[in-house]
């Protein structure tokens, strides 16, 4: 079973959205996933389980600097760091880039999310593209689709389809008299 471990030390960056992303993914794909959510708040949609015959498993981390971590970096297939495209992630993104550095051996994945087109989110691509070099970086776009998905229960991916029905159509408004 190959395991992606989705980690950065600082909490807000989008952890548990893109674990659960990655597991929707494969669910949709048809291949069986294990979850595994160590991170105590709570924040994903998918609940800690192990599928029978599971080729994948998904691991969304605690924000913070864990006893545990360099374990977890060393059995892992693949590192997928999330972080904010500001000044103020740079600092824990290079951190937990020396800490994948130094314990594993994974391919890296950067998740860069909440990107947006102005100018502080395109100085952070344009510094961070030359830093990463060959590894992958993938953007992920600020958008209201993301809160629906989240609010829905759903992927991302099929709040932007067909098969959602948005959450605020289930309640009645008339029923407060505000509409």
């Amino acid at each position: 079973m190959k395991t992606i471990l989705v980690c950065n030390q600082k909490g807000g960056v989008g952890k548990s959205l893109v674990a659960d992303e990655i597991a929707f993914s494969f669910e949709r794909s048809g291949i069986p996933v294990s979850f595994y959510d160590l991170d105590t708040q709570g924040g994903t949609l998918h609940k800690t389980h192990e599928a029978d015959g599971a080729q994948v498993a998904v691991v969304d981390t605690p924000g913070a600097l864990q006893e545990g971590l360099a374990d977890w970096l060393k059995e892992a297939d693949v590192v997928v760091i999330p972080t904010r495209t500001t000044s103020r992630d740079i600092e824990p993104l290079m951190r937990m880039r020396k800490a994948v550095f130094k314990n594993g051996h994974a391919k890296i994945v950067y998740v860069m999310n909440g990107w947006n087109r102005f100018k502080a989110s395109r100085d952070f691509m344009e510094w961070f593209e030359g830093l990463a070099g060959d590894q992958t970086v993938a953007k992920l776009p600020q958008s209201e689709a993301f809160v629906q998905a989240g609010a829905a229960g759903k992927s991302v991916v099929c709040v932007l389809s067909s098969c959602y029905r948005p959450v605020w159509r289930e309640f009645s408004f008339r029923k407060s008299g505000r509409f």
